[in-house]
């Protein structure tokens, strides 16, 4: 695990060595054990190392044995064993027993196709020094980030934004046509970030340089089958244990102690329940909680240690855990918007954070439950379709009548539903993280931004292209393919990774081994969510193995005091950043529109989540656009 960086072209030795020296000091949390950089032909590459596998050979560039090949990469190869194995018998010689230097002999034998030969999660880059060509490569789902920038016929890359803007050809600007955007989703869809002329490599994609010109090339997609076979249930049980079993134990090989992130939920005590059958060493797990806000009363708003803790006493594991005080929000709040890069409207960042610190003390690679929820529809919004359904089931009179109610005595009940029945999915939906409507947004961008959010939700070509892409039997199918492919890579695994890598640990997400997301996506939605119950195929699968008080349990996500701490701990902290003269000035928002939000707000998660929206995409301005000098490997101590 590492960052990398680097870039090609024209500008090079204008760059120079000390532009890739700077690239890499910023990224030294993601790889503090260990730096090495590639520096001739026109072509600039960088790494900084977090040792987890052949600790002592796996020093990166790594090359082939003509040295006319180099990779730098980010990330674990799970299959490399074996992929190792077969390329000996094709004739590579190897020099390390690092994952690393399968990628550089599977370039060779296999050319632009060698990442569909991979499993794992990576960013990689590929300089091909003979054929003058650079490959930047991006997993299948996500796991890894990779950004890039094109400027003067040079492209620039790197695995953090932070370290993009270190290099000096590269400008610091908004991309203000996303503004918009951003209040609607709470991230950017697609390869756009909030720094124009910044972009993301897309998952399951690969960019080829070469003769001062950029290729992208899809190697992978998720594909759902609209009428699959249906075999009984117990057949696919058994298929999804033996897939979960094999992802399990891929990413247990480590040279340095693993750990859990333990919830107390259905996803990581199954990560648990797996890894102590297969790990025989002491297992050591990790929780955090929130001390108690001035104004909530149920603790299953605020903390599961409690059933963390009776889940990890049931496993025998070596348990921590920390409980994270108001006022440390506030502290830390600076240094985890600096580390995300784009603007945090994820309040679960929070407690990632601070349980990422609490590992880093112990161990340094963690497995976790992230992407179950999206590949097996462990949403309540999933039911929606299935509601719907039932709804436009009614006779006519029946709806015609509670349509009436509904607008004759103005009550706002079920008016959004009746609405949405109206609508094909693909029109009512817009992912998980939906936080501001339209008509919320129209009313708090500033003129000009406005103008710029409509035109750019007319012109906006990966958006468009799943609203417009044919419509499928099955609804949820359809979301989860939204969310596998929106929601998931922008926010959870961005969140995930960038929180974990500040803290100098590496994430291992066993439910996103591609094998497991192809079989689900296989799978008809009637096994995803059965009735009232989602992840059902997961619960069925594992109901003999978990114990009953985790099986049984409603799902509670997360739990995050937000609206609590908003309307008391923090509500002049957000008060006095959201109305100062900075954030005011900027023009971006109707401020008697958050003024509205304040006088009207009653806690309800819905305000809560836009105002924590707008605090941290003001913080965000005013550490990356107002003030880059704070861009250094240091910015924690200011």
């Amino acid at each position: 695990m590492c960052g990398i960086c680097g870039f090609s072209g024209d500008m090079t030795n204008y760059l120079g060595e000390s532009d890739l020296k700077e690239m890499l000091n910023v990224i030294v949390h993601r790889g503090p054990d260990d730096e090495g950089t590639y520096f001739k032909n026109n072509t600039a590459l960088g790494m900084r190392r977090l040792s987890i596998i052949d600790l002592e050979n796996g020093h990166q560039p790594i090359h082939n044995e003509e040295k006319d090949i180099y990779v730098v990469f980010n990330g674990e190869i799970y299959n490399f064993q074996s992929l190792r194995t077969d390329l000996i018998i094709k004739g590579h010689k190897f020099y390390t027993s690092s994952d690393t230097e399968v990628i550089v002999h599977l370039y060779e034998e296999y050319g632009d196709d060698f990442a569909l030969r991979l499993n794992g999660m990576f960013a990689i880059c590929i300089w091909d020094e003979k054929n003058r060509k650079l490959l930047l490569a991006r997993d299948r789902l996500g796991i890894k980030p990779l950004y890039y920038a094109f400027k003067n016929n040079t492209i620039i890359f790197a695995s953090e934004i932070k370290s993009l803007l270190k290099c000096s050809i590269i400008d610091t600007e908004l991309n203000y046509n996303k503004i918009g955007t951003l209040l609607s989703y709470r991230y950017i869809p697609g390869n756009e970030t909030m720094f124009k002329d910044i972009f993301e490599v897309l998952p399951g994609n690969i960019l080829i340089y070469h003769s001062k010109n950029i290729k992208i090339k899809k190697y992978w997609d998720i594909e759902f089958k609209d009428n699959p076979d249906i075999e009984e249930e117990f057949y696919y049980e058994n298929k999804l244990l033996n897939l979960i079993d094999s992802s399990i134990n891929k990413r247990i090989i480590s040279d340095v102690p693993i750990g859990i992130f333990l919830s107390g939920g259905l996803d990581s005590t199954i990560i648990l329940s797996e890894v102590s059958k297969f790990y025989d060493k002491s297992i050591k797990t990790f929780s955090v909680g929130f001390e108690k806000p001035k104004t909530k009363t149920n603790i299953n708003d605020y903390s599961e240690l409690a059933l963390s803790k009776k889940t990890a006493k049931y496993y025998g594991t070596e348990h921590h855990e920390y409980i994270i005080k108001p006022d440390e929000v506030i502290d830390n709040l600076k240094n985890i918007i600096w580390y995300m890069d784009e603007p945090l409207s994820d309040p679960t960042a929070i407690p990632l954070y601070f349980l990422s610190r609490l590992a880093k003390k112990y161990v340094k690679v963690v497995l976790s439950g992230e992407g179950a929820d999206e590949i097996f529809a462990g949403y309540t919004v999933y039911r929606e379709p299935n509601a719907i359904k039932k709804y436009n089931q009614l006779p006519n009179l029946l709806k015609d009548l509670i349509e009436s109610l509904n607008n004759n005595f103005q009550i706002n009940f079920g008016k959004n539903f009746l609405m949405r029945t109206k609508l094909p999915v693909l029109k009512r939906y817009k992912g998980v993280g939906m936080t501001f409507k339209d008509d919320e947004i129209s009313n708090l961008l500033s003129g000009d931004l406005q103008a710029l959010w409509i035109k750019d939700k007319k012109s906006d070509k990966y958006l468009n292209s799943f609203y417009h892409m044919p419509q499928w039997k099955d609804e949820i199918n359809q979301m989860l393919y939204f969310d596998q492919k929106v929601w998931l890579p922008k926010d959870v695994l961005i969140k995930s990774d960038k929180m974990t890598m500040a803290n100098s640990i590496e994430l291992r997400v066993p439910f996103l081994d591609y094998k497991i997301v192809e079989f689900a996506s296989s799978l008809p939605s009637s096994l995803k969510y059965k009735g009232n119950t989602e992840k059902y195929i997961l619960k069925k699968t594992f109901k003999d193995i978990l114990p009953s008080f985790i099986l049984n349990r409603q799902k509670n996500g997360f739990p995050i005091p937000l609206s609590s701490l908003l309307n008391s701990e923090l509500k002049n902290f957000a008060k006095d950043i959201l109305f100062s003269q900075k954030s005011l000035s900027r023009g971006y928002f109707n401020a008697k529109y958050i003024e509205s939000l304040f006088k009207d707000y009653d806690s309800s998660s819905h305000k809560g989540r836009q105002i924590w929206l707008l605090l941290t995409f003001e913080l965000w301005n005013q550490i990356f656009i107002d003030n880059n000098d704070v861009l250094n490997e240091n910015f924690s101590a200011i």
